[in-house]
């Protein structure tokens, strides 16, 4: 097995972890809390502290800082890379403290500004102004780990990175577990603390055993600084697609009534850790890789890298997005339907849930795609692609709002990344060449119409199992879901290589070989 199949195996399995303990995390508030307005409160307090990550690129860290390092390291220049680094991290992360003041003071006021205020409860605006000024001191923590983490990736060690997830989401728990008496407010003195743990200490650990070499240095005007500031901008100014739908969600989830965020995050929740597992895991583990291979001038092997993964992702991730479709409603029983969360929740976020599922071939897509363009240091392109699309889907929200309620979210939100990630993929074939998207697209399209079969087959099997699904016990539930999900990849996968698709040939081959070989081991143990 290669060193490039074990780190994307790594990466994938501790996304999983990480997905599967976000998930406990929202069982649990989901118990505690419901859908009623201290979950509303508690989600809308994320909002300004994700939007201070998004002004200094905390998600896009990674993206500028490894083809900036990348490109000292192959020149053979440590002593400019650690200066690099150094200098970022210093006075970047004294911007953030400072901005970080002001945003505490007046937390109150931009919540008010950024979402659709009139339609919330002031109490539910007071509950989330408290329990955002706790969230948001862990952004610091998050920011600074991130440049610990992203170094690491330039070294290809991506194991304790990959850990800092489910560090992360343990940490929430735990305060969330202490503190069950005070409502959700320990599961936000967990945020800090899983910020302090996960992204912090254990990536000082890991960058330390990559001998790394920071000193505090303040020059604001380094040449090197101002570089990395131009590839910044149009990331801090854009609107990427998670980050416009989770913008969405929160700012006008409100006007559909009081349990609409936190059913929109419930379904969401659900949607992106798809995403997270096939997506994150080939597109984290490639960049560092891409950014190489243009460095070196290798541009025809990044354009095969990018097709072929876009390929084989939507291939796969149509097999996951026909299975969490047709289970969602045992899905979202198994998770959440205890203490104060209903039945009447479990229909809604189901519902929701459907209408997010498109998604996940956009998001998971653009993790790749993105960073292609970014390998190469076009920060513009996808930030005008994104940021465009995501500005004329705006007026659809409202002129569907009234007509479509509370689903107009996942469905514009959907229909607005799918548009993003074609849009992109054409600006990408005619800047970068076609080689290679011949035959993508014909697997993408074969995985498409697999796709809407097996719905339409599921739609009408549904019709006959919907009340048994409904009455069975929990424990029955999940034997259920999980039979039928392994079935129901299965058979889209072998649906799509019967059509002709080679990279789901290629897969199924890949899990019979893994499964061949398990069987050989067991017989040859007991024998």
């Amino acid at each position: 097995m290669s060193r490039a199949t074990v780190n994307v195996i790594i990466v994938a399995a501790c996304g999983l972890l990480s997905r599967v303990l976000g998930i406990g995390r929202e069982m649990l508030m989901a118990h505690a809390a419901g859908v009623t307005a201290e979950k509303n409160a508690y989600d809308l307090a994320f909002m300004i502290p994700d939007i201070l990550n998004h002004v200094v690129s905390t998600g896009f860290l990674a993206i500028i800082f490894i083809p900036i390092f990348q490109g000292f390291r192959t020149r053979e220049d440590d002593d400019g890379a650690w200066h690099f680094l150094s200098n970022t991290l210093t006075v970047l992360g004294s911007v953030l403290l400072l901005l970080m003041i002001p945003t505490m003071i007046w937390m109150r006021e931009l919540l008010s500004l950024f979402t659709a205020a009139a339609s919330l409860t002031p109490d539910i605006l007071d509950r989330a102004t408290y329990l955002s000024r706790i969230i948001l001191p862990g952004q610091f923590f998050i920011f600074v780990g991130s440049y610990f983490m992203a170094l690491q990736n330039c070294r290809e060690q991506y194991l304790i990175p990959a850990m800092t997830g489910a560090v992360y989401n343990v940490a929430i728990i735990v305060g969330g577990l202490i503190g069950l008496h005070t409502g959700l407010e320990g599961f936000a003195w967990g945020v800090p603390a899983g910020g302090f743990v996960g992204f912090l200490v254990l990536q000082v650990i890991g960058a330390r055993r990559e001998g790394i070499k920071y000193r505090p240095v303040f020059k604001p005007f380094d040449p090197m600084l101002r570089h990395y500031l131009a590839l910044m901008v149009p990331l801090s100014i854009g609107l990427g697609s998670q980050f416009g739908m989770e913008l969405v969600m929160r700012a006008l989830g409100g006007i559909f009534g009081a349990s609409s965020i936190s059913s929109l995050n419930y379904a969401y929740k659900v949607m992106f850790t798809v995403v997270s597992v096939f997506g994150y895991s080939v597109g984290v583990t490639g960049y560092p890789r891409m950014s190489l291979l243009v460095k070196q001038g290798r541009f025809q092997e990044v354009n095969r890298d990018v097709w072929r993964s876009l390929s084989r992702m939507f291939v796969l991730l149509t097999a996951a997005v026909v299975a969490v479709w047709v289970l969602s409603f045992p899905i979202v029983r198994i998770l959440f339907e205890r203490g104060a969360f209903t039945r009447e929740d479990t229909e809604l976020v189901t519902t929701l849930l459907r209408w997010y599922l498109p998604a996940t071939l956009g998001l998971s897509m653009q993790v790749v795609l993105v960073r292609a363009f970014y390998a190469h240091e076009r920060m513009w392109m996808p930030t005008i692609i994104n940021s465009g699309v995501f500005l004329l889907t705006i007026p659809a929200y409202f002129l569907l709002a009234e007509r479509a309620g509370v689903l107009c979210v996942p469905i514009v939100g959907a229909a607005g990344v799918l548009t993003q990630i074609a849009v992109m993929s054409i600006a990408w074939a005619r800047r970068h060449g076609r080689e290679g998207m011949r035959l993508a697209l014909q697997n993408i399209g074969r995985a498409v119409a697999v796709l809407l079969f097996m719905v339409a087959v599921a739609r009408f099997i549904e019709t006959f199992t919907a009340q048994w699904v409904r009455q069975a016990g929990l424990a029955t539930l999940i034997v259920y879901a999980g039979a039928a999900g392994l079935v129901l990849m299965s058979a889209s996968l072998v649906l799509q290589s019967a059509l002709g698709s080679n990279d789901a040939a290629d897969i199924i081959a890949m899990f019979a070989g893994k499964i061949s070989r398990k069987l050989r081991i067991l017989k040859r143990d007991k024998g």
